[in-house]
């Protein structure tokens, strides 16, 4: 009965340190992109590698992906908060530039 009790439990935590493992790694990438927001604030430019972290967390690991801006994607938020980008306006650019593609795709039409 120890035994069986001792199994349970030892699953039951290690479940919950996948859980916190995996809740510390989002939050260091959080205050990851706080940093490079606050260097982004300062008026210092940020290098191409930092935004490459900051295109990382995304779910596409860029914006050509992303959903629309009414999902409420707390990551796309997050990242474009840090990056100081406007992803509504954004979003309307990705639709037309998708729109002008397709208008040049063979047998496409609106």
């Amino acid at each position: 009965m120890l035994e069986e009790v001792i199994e349970e439990y030892r699953h039951v935590v290690e479940e919950k340190i996948v859980d916190a493992e995996a809740a510390k790694k989002k939050f260091d990438q959080l205050v990851e992109l706080q940093k490079i927001k606050n260097k982004r604030l300062k008026g210092e430019k940020l290098s191409g590698d930092e935004v490459q972290r900051c295109m990382n967390l995304l779910c596409w690991g860029n914006y050509a992906g992303c959903c629309a801006p009414t999902k409420g994607c707390v990551w796309n938020a997050a990242v474009s908060d840090a990056l100081g980008i406007d992803y509504k306006e954004l979003y309307e650019e990705k639709k037309k530039t998708l729109e002008s593609f397709l208008l040049n795709v063979k047998g496409y039409e609106r």
